[in-house]
């Protein structure tokens, strides 16, 4: 199915990230073919929270513009970037079992350690979500990537 590319991403370069609509058919789209083929697969939920008592500097834009960007790196060409929301981010690894998306989200944490993220008022929490493990079906996998809190 053809998105059209005004309503299909948020931003250009290596700013695109799916909107959540997108995001989500592509989720379903990995359930499909990894129940068919009987593969595995993660999902990392990079959510920002906001630190309490805190000047959030540059904002929420401008620091999700930096953590994709830090994001666009570190991701192989068939990672999923998409928002699930203001604060949250998640990254769909096709073919990455528990181990090999645990692999890339330390990755992930290495490469974002260098910023410090908490001088622009957010604090950053990676989780790591994976089929058929946390769910079998896309709504049991929503369920937990939503349920994710910090």
């Amino acid at each position: 199915m053809a998105y059209p590319a005004g309503k299909s991403i948020i931003g250009d370069g290596v700013d695109r990230i799916l909107t959540r609509e997108v995001f989500l058919h592509f989720l379903d789209l990995e359930v499909k073919r990894s129940r068919r083929y009987q593969n595995f697969f993660s999902i990392l939920v990079l959510k920002l929270d906001e630190l309490p008592n805190h000047d959030n500097g540059t904002g929420i834009q401008a620091c999700c513009r930096r953590l994709t960007r830090l994001l666009a790196e570190e991701m192989r060409d068939s990672d999923i970037l998409g928002a699930l929301g203001e604060k949250k981010l998640a990254v769909i690894l096709p073919y990455a079992d528990l181990m090999a998306g645990g692999h890339t989200r330390s990755r992930f944490e290495s490469s974002l350690q260098f910023y410090d993220f908490g001088r622009d008022g957010f604090r950053l929490v990676i989780d790591q979500v994976c089929f058929p493990r946390d769910g079998t079906d896309t709504s049991d996998l929503l369920r937990k990537v939503a349920g994710i809190e910090t």
